[in-house]
């Protein structure tokens, strides 16, 4: 399989933070989430692929997102948390030398991710759930410059995942 083939398939469409996505959850349940005063979706699911020279730029969710490994190549997944730690994932099935096949974002953290290719026809598709459901109010995308007036130390990183 191709990454075209697989976007084709699968009907997937760019994602604003870059590679691709399809929804392919969303639970008929709400509930009022009490911190905010809001009402959400319990939960929403995507597929997410990305491609030799794609990336997910840094963004963060109001809410945790759990990312599961399902086909490809390993991903990268890079936090910066709110008090300036630098988390690095590799999401893959290589469990003896240190991958994991699912990974949790805390809600709040920066992250962005990049597949970790080794030739053009490389990629990763995984799923990403979001519990509450996810919506685009929630959110953000960062702004290089922001983000290294906030985490100087971090500008060469938070570099090397500008769109």
């Amino acid at each position: 399989m191709t990454k075209e083939e697989i976007i084709d398939k699968l009907e997937m469409m760019p994602h604003p933070e870059g590679g691709y996505y399809i929804e392919t959850y969303r639970s008929h349940k709400t509930a009022l989430i009490n911190k905010n005063d809001i009402e959400r979706n319990i939960s929403t699911a995507i597929y997410y692929l990305l491609g030799e020279g794609d990336f997910s730029t840094f963004h963060r969710l109001k809410f945790t997102e759990l990312w599961h490994f399902h086909y490809g190549c390993p991903a990268e997944i890079v936090e910066i948390t709110p008090n300036g730690e630098v988390i690095k994932t590799v999401i893959g099935v290589d469990i003896l030398n240190g991958q994991v096949p699912q990974y949790i974002i805390k809600g709040g953290n920066w992250f962005a991710a990049k597949p970790l290719t080794k030739s053009a026809e490389d990629y990763v598709l995984v799923g990403c759930t979001v519990a509450p459901g996810f919506e685009f109010e929630d959110f953000e995308i960062g702004i290089a410059e922001e983000l290294i007036k906030e985490f100087p130390q971090h500008e060469e990183l938070i570099l090397s995942f500008k769109k």
